[in-house]
């Protein structure tokens, strides 16, 4: 059977609860987005699809040769994708190259699995415009906050999740944990 899944990296308690006045902000300016819930907040190392369940062994076995150590990093900066002009998605950003690296290196590794289309930015997504209803509210906002400090986080792991689709939002299954060295 066919599933959704994702490697992603949770956020801290700390960073939701600074990044929380940020999701209300958006949410009170009326904009048509849907904005990602506190609990389901974290770093997509490698966005899998939908996959054959038959594949989740192989999956984790090449998850587990990740030779990746832990590290430190810090939340910081917002802005829009593709751009404040034409605003598809809300993130907030990391300048942290270990992340980079991370998430290249399981890239390369399940590329099989699924190709990515462009470069990995390392990235927070908070909400995904639906359309550009209040948009000049929400690029204000994104403006006033491009260098917003969000605090630190240890990554000491990443997950591999199942994302089931609701229409109360997904809802996310930890299938494996991999801890880093």
């Amino acid at each position: 059977m066919m599933k959704r899944f994702f490697v992603g990296i949770p956020v801290s308690e700390e960073i939701k609860v600074k990044i929380k006045p940020l999701l209300e902000q958006l949410k009170a300016t009326g904009g048509d987005f849907n904005v990602v819930s506190l609990e389901n907040l974290h770093f997509t190392v490698k966005f899998l699809g939908d996959v054959d369940e038959e594949k989740i062994p192989e999956i984790v076995r090449r998850l587990k040769t990740i030779p990746a150590k832990k590290f430190t990093l810090s939340v910081e900066g917002v802005s829009a994708f593709p751009s404040l002009e034409r605003i598809n998605s809300i993130w907030a950003g990391t300048k942290n190259g270990e992340l980079a690296t991370l998430m290249k290196s399981i890239n390369s590794l399940l590329d099989y699995i699924r190709r990515e289309e462009h470069e990995e930015i390392p990235h927070l997504t908070l909400a995904r415009m639906k359309s550009a209803r209040k948009k000049m509210e929400v690029q204000e906002i994104l403006k006033a906050l491009e260098r917003a400090e969000f605090g630190q986080m240890a990554v000491e792991q990443f997950i591999l999740y199942e994302s089931q689709l609701t229409p109360l939002g997904p809802i996310y299954t930890v299938m494996e944990k991999f801890e880093l060295g």
